[in-house]
């Protein structure tokens, strides 16, 4: 008589799930981890763009003041050879110059507020610093968009909060914190949570591949690669835009001068 094997099913389902939820377990670490270094990148980017656009950024603008004081003239004259006055050429053009000035006058205010949040980072205490940097690391972890309950809005508001030193901000937010996720309890549920933690670990990786690749990343690393050897980057490059600034302001003084205008 033939005997009919019982089906190991029950047994091998609870190894089963102890060798999902150690998976999940390992993947989850994984992907914590690559979300602190490149929310922390992204981070280092921000504050390396602000001090460039405060130390270069707002001397490329006084350069483009200066150039369009050049254009200015050139066009002034180029309406005089068609019969203009000088009056009547300089209030035509300044009227098509017009929203270029409005335009840097704006992006001076937005330099501005930049600078204000360079400020504010040099005056939190050593203890305050620890608090953000432990807040920050809890909430990214909960808001993080390639996290289950992720949420990339929320994900910029703590980034923001963090980067302009606002422990404010981020305390408010952790004391409105949405509850844990709940338990994944069933095989296929701890599957498919596998797959997305795999899935947001690639997602990531790949992302940190592009960041390390943008404009940002490389001045980053060349400031730090300078600064190993005495040097200011950011120094050198204003130094460079200084001098041509000073060229082409001898050059619109002699046009001022031209025209009666020094």
């Amino acid at each position: 008589m033939t005997k009919i094997a019982k089906s190991n099913t029950s047994l091998d389902e609870p190894l089963e799930k102890r060798e999902l939820e150690k998976a999940i377990s390992e993947r989850e670490k994984r992907l914590n981890a690559l979300i602190d270094e490149i929310e922390q990148l992204k981070i280092d980017l921000t504050v390396v763009k602000q001090e460039y656009d405060v130390k270069v950024g707002r001397l490329y603008l006084k350069l483009d003041e200066v150039d369009l004081e050049i254009l200015k003239f050139k066009k002034i004259e180029d309406l005089i050879s068609k019969g203009f006055s000088f009056e009547e050429a300089q209030k035509i053009v300044e009227e098509t110059l017009r929203r270029r000035r409005e335009q840097i006058k704006e992006e001076y205010k937005k330099l501005d507020e930049e600078e204000k949040d360079i400020e504010s980072r040099k005056d939190i205490s050593e203890e305050d610093k620890a608090e953000l940097k432990k807040l920050w690391h809890k909430l990214a972890h909960k808001y993080h968009p390639d996290k289950a309950n992720g949420n990339e809005e929320m994900m910029k508001k703590i980034n923001k909060a963090y980067a302009e030193g606002d422990l404010e901000t981020l305390r408010a937010i952790d004391q409105n914190e949405i509850g844990a996720d709940i338990e994944v309890k069933t095989i296929e549920a701890l599957k498919n949570k596998l797959v997305g933690l795999e899935k947001a670990i690639g997602k990531i990786s790949k992302e940190f591949e592009q960041l390390k690749r943008s404009e940002w990343y490389i001045l980053k690393e060349n400031m730090e690669k300078a600064k190993k050897q005495k040097r200011d980057i950011l120094s050198e490059l204003a130094d460079k835009v200084l001098t041509d600034i000073a060229k082409k302001e001898i050059q619109v003084s002699e046009l001022k001068k031209k025209y009666g205008q020094g």
